[in-house]
């Protein structure tokens, strides 16, 4: 629930013009639920398109390997490269073998891209008010505009840059603690060779029901959580960043001739790059929830053979380390960065242009 306002706060509010969604003064009469659905929609359609190379990143990062020196000695692995993966999956398990997994997926992304969105933009509403509260503690009745700006809004001004990382952060934690059940069963669907531990959906829930309990589901959600957090703080502002960069170069001779052969070029463009940053910052955590997720009564029935013990986060760090070498920590990098790439890419590509579809609708309606 948002603070009731006194005029002079309004006012302040606009001084602090926080503005915490993409494009939001273009889309200003797009509802929340709009944002979620527009979210939902992009997951969706993002997630459908770098499906085999997540399920090449994640045969890489479950894989053991043994250490030469402090190299881990690749050429003993059964995954050695993107296109020897992909052609080995295809071959030993049929072309459907890079889609394993893609509804429990599909659910993940449309659920996450709904809950993502969703919460960014609310979260940047709630940042929003809370700045209005701290302002409105103070004796703001006699104070003009200009006061309000130089005497209390400027010297405790948060930065946007600030509000959007804090935005994002929240947005990703959200959406994954309440997504993570589909992440689990998207990893163990892409992790199984043949024959198959699970065989569906439904049939794995109560396997692992049975066998892990509820909290089986939640197996590597500490990592999954703190690696997030940054990602989705990092990838939102760098996100912000580079379209500011993509606009000016928009406007370059260049860059007009480009945008009228691809429209939304720049925002696909930023989208990509915002991905790559934030997975790069963040890969050891993604390769530690991987482990912990195939942890269980069946961890070594997976098509990467035996997958150590881990009794918890630190020492699945640990282990690593000391049998696989540090560079482990970063395994599948280069499938992660070819998938998050195009995947953040479309991602905000096709959310802003659903957020704008749902504008003219409404703006449709409200002149009708």
């Amino acid at each position: 629930m948002f603070v009731s306002l006194s005029k002079n706060t309004e006012k302040a509010l606009k001084l602090i013009n926080f503005t915490p969604a993409p494009d939001q003064k273009k889309v200003a009469n797009v509802s929340s639920l709009q944002n979620a659905a527009s979210g939902a929609i992009a997951g969706m359609i993002s997630r459908f398109f770098i499906a085999p190379l997540d399920i090449v990143k994640i045969r890489f990062q479950l894989q053991p390997d043994t250490l030469r020196g402090t190299i881990p000695r690749r050429q003993d692995s059964k995954y050695r490269g993107i296109i020897q993966s992909a052609r080995l999956i295809a071959r030993e398990e049929g072309i459907r073998g890079l889609w394993k997994g893609n509804l429990s997926a599909e659910y993940l992304y449309l659920t996450y891209g709904a809950v993502q969105f969703y919460t960014y933009n609310e979260s940047g509403r709630l940042i929003a008010s809370l700045v209005c509260y701290l302002v409105s503690r103070w004796d703001l009745r006699a104070n003009t505009e200009q006061n309000v700006q130089d005497n209390v809004i400027a010297p405790h001004k948060v930065p946007d840059s600030i509000k959007t990382f804090l935005a994002g952060a929240i947005a990703g934690g959200t959406a994954t603690v309440i997504t993570f059940p589909f992440d689990l069963l998207r990893t163990r669907f892409a992790a199984q060779g043949e024959p198959k531990v699970y065989t569906g959906i439904i049939q794995a829930i109560r396997l692992i029901t049975r066998n892990e309990g509820i909290a089986g589901f939640y197996r590597g959600v500490g990592p999954s959580v703190a690696a997030i957090i940054p990602q989705m703080g990092i990838v939102f502002e760098s996100y912000s960043i580079f379209k500011k960069g993509g606009k000016r170069l928009m406007k370059t001779p260049i860059g007009k001739t480009v945008n009228e052969y691809v429209n939304g070029i720049d925002n696909f463009v930023a989208g990509g790059l915002a991905g790559m940053a934030g997975k790069t910052a963040v890969m050891p955590f993604d390769v530690v929830r991987k482990r912990l997720q195939i942890q269980g009564p069946d961890r070594n029935a997976y098509s990467v053979g035996a997958v150590p013990s881990y009794s918890g986060t630190f020492n699945c760090v640990r282990q690593i380390i000391r049998q696989e070498g540090f560079l482990a920590l970063y395994k599948g990098l280069v499938p992660a960065l070819l998938k998050a790439a195009p995947a953040s890419a479309i991602t905000f590509l096709v959310f802003e242009k659903c957020q704008k579809a749902f504008s003219r609708m409404n703006n449709r309606k409200a002149s009708a």
